[in-house]
C-alpha cells in the first residue's frame, strides 16, 4: 500500500489511471474505503483519468496529529497541496465530497494555478448555515472523547437519517457504521475541532476563483445545504450546478454522482483538445 510523509504524518493514498490527473477528497469522518463502497466509486473515471484519492490526516488508513490546528481548511489543503508535489503533480482536476469540497476550495484559492476544474460534491455550510452543524459535530467531538467512540456511534447512529438508511439499505448502513467504530479517536475529535473551531472559508473570496467547476448537491441536508451549493454557483464565474432531484437521490444512487463528475470531466478535455 502506499504512503507518503506529508506534513509530520504518513498518508495513505491510492493512485490509479493515466491522463490529467484528478485529486479527489473523502468527507469528515470518511475514507478511501467508505469513499468507493458507500459514496463516489471512481472506479469508472479510472478508464480515461489518473484519479489520486487519499486519506485525510486523522482518518482512514493515514495517520493523525493531536492539534486541532493541524486540521483547518487552509492545513488540510495544505495536505493535499502536499500529496500533489510528492507526485510530482503540478496542475491536476481538484474535488471532493464534503470536508474534500472545502479542502479543494482552500486550494484553489491558494493555488488556483494548479487547479485545471473544480468538482464540489455536496459542499459544506457556509456563514448562517454552519450554526447547527457546528453545535452537532462540537458535541460529538464531546461524547467521543468523554464516553468513548462506540458510544458516540450509538448516538449518531440514531439520527433519522440513519435510521432511514438501516431500514432501506442495511448492508450500507453496516459499512457506514463500521467505518465510524474505525476511526481513531484522537485524530477525528481534533478533526471536528480543526474544522468547526477554527477559521472559516472566506466566501468573501470566492469571486477569485475562476476554474470551472462543478458543484453537485441536493436540498434537505442541513450539513449540505443547498444554500452552500448556490452560493457557489453565484459566485465562481464558471460554476455549473447540478441539484439530484430528491434528498435521498445520491445515497440510493451513488453512480450517478460519478457519472455527472465523468461527464464534466469530458467536457474538460473537449474544451482544451
Amino acid at each position: 500500500m502506499p504512503f507518503a510523509n506529508i506534513n509530520g504524518f504518513r498518508m495513505y493514498y491510492r493512485d490509479d489511471g493515466a491522463g490529467l490527473p484528478l485529486l479527489f477528497g473523502h468527507g469528515l469522518m470518511g475514507s478511501i474505503a467508505q469513499q468507493e463502497a458507500l459514496f463516489e466509486n471512481l472506479q469508472p473515471l479510472r478508464a480515461a483519468n489518473r484519479v489520486v484519492t487519499y486519506d485525510a490526516r486523522g482518518h482512514g488508513l493515514s495517520g493523525h496529529t493531536a492539534d486541532p490546528g493541524d486540521y483547518s481548511w487552509a492545513a488540510l489543503a495544505g495536505d493535499m497541496r502536499g500529496l500533489m508535489a510528492h507526485l510530482g503533480i503540478t496542475r491536476a482536476h481538484i474535488g471532493g465530497g464534503s470536508m474534500g469540497a472545502g479542502t479543494s476550495l482552500m486550494l484553489a484559492l491558494a493555488h488556483p494555478e494548479s487547479v485545471a476544474s473544480l468538482i464540489l460534491v455536496l459542499p459544506p455550510p457556509f456563514g448562517d448555515d454552519l450554526v447547527e452543524p457546528q453545535q452537532m459535530f462540537m458535541l460529538l467531538a464531546a461524547a467521543i472523547e468523554n464516553l468513548g467512540l462506540e458510544a458516540a456511534v450509538e448516538i449518531v447512529t440514531q439520527v433519522p437519517q440513519m435510521q432511514e438508511l438501516k431500514a432501506s439499505a442495511p448492508q450500507r448502513y453496516a459499512l457506514f457504521r463500521d467505518g465510524f467504530l474505525a476511526l481513531n479517536p484522537v485524530g477525528i475529535v481534533a478533526a471536528i475541532r480543526g474544522l468547526f473551531g477554527g477559521g472559516q472559508i472566506p466566501t468573501q473570496r470566492f469571486g477569485e476563483i475562476t476554474a470551472p467547476t462543478l458543484i453537485v448537491a441536493h436540498d434537505g441536508d442541513p450539513i449540505h445545504p443547498l444554500s452552500s451549493a448556490h452560493l457557489l454557483a453565484q459566485s465562481l464565474p464558471n460554476a455549473r450546478l447540478w441539484v439530484a432531484p430528491s434528498p435521498n437521490y445520491l445515497q440510493a444512487h451513488p453512480e450517478v454522482t460519478v457519472e455527472v463528475v465523468g461527464q464534466f470531466l469530458d467536457a474538460q478535455a473537449a474544451r482544451v483538445s
